[in-house]
């Protein structure tokens, strides 16, 4: 994801020479768009470097690009769009192409200067204003006439040296379109689909306004890479939500349309022993002749606060995920700013619970496709389905609810006999969650079922594997997935291919026992906190078969968002 942005400077200096850490936009200037809290966040992501991490992540750019291609005629052509947290500009950059009339590219970081930088050498002005009025309408641009004013970016012409006094060197690829340029004194366009359509607007989202938007109050379309690690993490979410409650117009779209959060119990005790050797080594009476114990407890306590980011196997999964969905349509930031998953699972053998795994779905559905009800917003669906056929065809079963105003379709599950995908959410009849995460229906705000986003047979057997001492692998599902009802979808799920988000397992301090048949249940409530994060407090019951709770298996966690540690294993 991206910061956003905040007001246009009049003179955007020119990006930094290369080696250089990031930008060289005026301190006092860049002190204007942002708090001084922030600065070593928008320092971040004003490097180069973690842009091109961001960019070579094809399953997350792959189905941005799918999901504004798909819907371009709809959502895009001929649209004013909004880019909130523009970054390097490439869903700006896909939104020009699907045929955009304008593309308000908000970006905070000193970002914005290479956006600059790119509407000049697609023969745009500095200032992105549109020198067009009266040109004529817009049509989607295919992929040809995109790539072809691409052809000579490294013509070894001195548009580099001119901007930022060096050269990017390397021989050139056309030798002769440079000559030409050279003789006449002028430079061939890179990107002239940009030149009257992509307006770079340097300021955080929060403090828009029309004038950043050449006077338009509204705009149609709204786009947004606002993810973090866990959906949430960065909060960015909440911008786009201040985007989409200020300048959306009614009926307009968003991008993506919802994202589901992904939390399953885990067994992995090598992680967890790796951990708390780590709170251990504080227990130390004879440190150079010091009694270091007095820090145990404390060290034991922030050690297992902290989420531990890194890929990991499906097979240590113990039950198929418990589903919260944020519905990016009609979700308030109060509601984003606090919020409590209900969370529930059934064991179909014997295990030990050392923590619970996290990731998240995307969903992308046009507005049209996307219709909300009129039902308050719930944080648990009570409707039912009386689609039989379609609900035999859903392979499992994952319990889920529902930030927003919308209600979903609730599904029973394949009771037939399939022992691993047992039915471990009767009590929760909302049962709309991504089918990569072991369920089979994936969000569809419409209020109609469709197909899973992969195939019935490689839901059962990723659960299967997961629910047994099977090392086989399972055949990872697309990079993104066009749903029945014709929106895109993408899994940041161990059972999917890895993406730069990754996944997240947060420890318990204390493993529990469970045995087969039992359930899981409990909550975990998601604060915000200053450190543009949450703060996770959780609590779990273990229940019997009879139903009742054992007081002696509670288990309590707590945990930052922010403060998170890596596992590369």
């Amino acid at each position: 994801m991206a910061p956003t942005s905040r007001a246009p400077a009049a003179n955007a200096p020119a990006p930094a020479v290369e080696g250089q850490q990031q930008p060289t936009t005026d301190t006092a200037a860049a002190a204007e768009i942002y708090d001084d809290k922030d600065e070593a966040y928008f320092g971040y992501y004003a490097l180069l470097s973690h842009q091109a991490q961001m960019l070579q992540d094809s399953v997350r750019t792959a189905v941005y690009h799918q999901a504004i291609n798909h819907h371009a005629a709809q959502c895009f052509q001929d649209k004013l769009v909004m880019d909130v947290g523009a970054g390097n500009g490439i869903l700006s950059f896909f939104s020009a192409q699907a045929g955009a009339r304008k593309v308000y590219a908000v970006e905070a970081s000193n970002m914005v200067d290479y956006l600059h930088k790119v509407l000049r050498a697609a023969g745009g002005s500095a200032g992105g204003s549109d020198k067009a009025n009266g040109r004529k309408q817009p049509q989607r641009r295919s992929q040809q006439q995109v790539g072809g004013d691409n052809d000579d970016d490294d013509d070894g012409d001195d548009d580099e040296q001119d901007d930022e006094g060096y050269s990017l060197g390397g021989p050139s690829t056309s030798t002769s379109t440079a000559a030409a340029a050279a003789a006449t004194g002028s430079r061939p366009p890179r990107n002239a689909f940009l030149a009257d359509t992509l307006v770079p607007v340097h300021s955080k989202v929060e403090d828009v306004t029309p004038d950043h938007l050449e006077g338009n109050q509204q705009v149609d379309t709204i786009v947004s890479e606002c993810l973090g690690v866990l959906l949430v993490h960065e909060r960015m979410c909440e911008s786009f939500i201040d985007a989409r409650d200020r300048f959306l117009k009614p009926g307009g779209s968003v991008f993506p349309s919802a994202g589901t959060i992904c939390l399953a119990p885990f067994e992995d005790k090598a992680l967890w022993d790796d951990t708390a050797n780590k709170a251990r080594w504080w227990r130390n009476s004879d440190f150079y002749g010091v009694d270091i114990t007095p820090f145990a407890p404390a060290a034991f306590k922030e050690t297992f606060s902290s989420p531990i980011v890194g890929v990991f196997q499906p097979q240590c999964l113990l039950s198929v995920s418990s589903d919260f969905v944020i519905d990016f349509a009609t979700i308030s930031k109060s509601e984003l700013q606090d919020f409590t998953m209900p969370l529930e699972w059934t064991f179909v053998q014997p295990a030990i619970v050392h923590g619970l795994g996290g990731w998240f779905d995307l969903h992308f559905n046009s507005q049209s496709s996307a219709t909300a009800s009129s039902a308050s917003m719930s944080s648990s669906s009570s409707s039912s389905s009386n689609d039989a056929a379609a609900a035999a065809s859903h392979a499992a079963n994952a319990s889920s609810t529902t930030l927003g105003q919308i209600q979903l379709p609730a599904t029973d599950a394949d009771r037939d006999g399939d022992a691993t995908m047992q039915d471990h959410a009767s009590s929760k009849p909302a049962t709309t969650a991504s089918a990569l995460s072991g369920s089979a229906p994936d969000f569809q705000p419409a209020l109609e079922l469709s197909s899973s986003a992969v195939d019935v047979e490689t839901i059962r057997a990723a659960a299967a594997s997961a629910s047994s001492a099977s090392s086989t692998a399972v055949p990872l599902p697309p990079l993104a997935t066009t749903t029945a009802s014709g929106g895109q979808f993408m899994s940041t799920s161990p059972y999917a291919t890895p993406t730069h988000w990754q996944q997240v397992r947060f420890l318990f301090s204390d493993p529990v026992a469970v045995n087969k048949g039992q359930k899981l249940v409990g909550s975990i409530r998601c604060r915000v906190n200053d450190s543009r994060s949450y703060t996770m407090t959780g609590r779990f019951d273990i229940l019997r078969t009879d139903g009742t709770a054992d007081p002696l298996l509670q288990r309590k966690g707590a945990w930052r968002l922010d403060r998170q540690t890596y596992s590369w294993s």
